[in-house]
């Protein structure tokens, strides 16, 4: 026997090994495919750091009140880029789960959130949902000036069922400050917002509605 075949024959082995495996793993979870995505997450010197979060959205229902925790970087406050692709109103882009943003303490005194502003990306969107893109933090445009927490929250009274290919993905770029050292001094809780973003589109005719400080009229207020 040739050194080619040993070698051949113990490939050959560890693969049914690991085939077998599979098998057995598949068959302990009822034949569904169990997988785990996590954020790539590196200490860096400075304030800089490596986070990005993928969250598919596909087939959660989120009932009326029902809120969805995205990413929490308590206490840091953090600067960076949102990606949500969701249902949302034909006509206004509204989304129809509301996004915010700020900070939740475990005192409901220290907790501010505010709605997310969001950019609509018409040339990315497709029949029955909507791709926007987000500033974190965007206080020009009404949103929180600090950002530790992000959710999303239903609240338009009815279930929010999403579609094939929803997701959120966070793109965190750098750490601003903890907000031990800069807390909110006004407290506003997820409860007391109503429904719907304010929604900017940079390719309508309407130059009003660039954001730049000026709220879309379809903000759902």
């Amino acid at each position: 026997m040739t050194l080619n075949t040993i070698g051949n024959r113990l490939r050959m082995a560890i693969l049914a090994i690991g085939v077998a495996s599979a098998v057995t793993l598949l068959a302990a979870y009822g034949g569904t495919k169990v997988l785990a995505s996590h954020s790539f997450e590196a200490g860096v010197s400075g304030d800089n750091i490596a986070d990005n979060t993928h969250i598919r959205l596909d087939g959660l229902t989120l009932p009326p009140g029902g809120v969805l925790p995205l990413y929490d970087a308590s206490p840091n406050f953090i600067s960076g880029h949102f990606l949500l692709r969701a249902p949302c109103d034909n006509q206004t882009h509204v989304p129809q789960v509301t996004v915010i943003a700020g900070h939740i303490d475990e005192s409901a005194h220290g907790t501010h959130m505010e709605k997310m502003p969001l950019y609509y990306i018409s040339h990315a969107s497709t029949a029955g949902s909507c791709v926007f893109h987000a500033h974190i933090p965007d206080p020009l445009n009404g949103g929180a000036s600090r950002v530790t927490d992000i959710d999303l929250i239903n609240l338009s009274g009815q279930d929010a069922t999403f579609n094939a290919g929803d997701i959120v993905d966070i793109n965190v770029q750098r750490v601003l400050g903890s907000i031990s050292d800069a807390p909110y001094d006004e407290m506003k809780l997820p409860g007391s917002l109503v429904h719907g973003n304010p929604v900017f589109d940079l390719n309508d005719n309407n130059p009003g509605n660039d954001g730049l400080g000026f709220v879309h009229e379809s903000e759902g207020e």
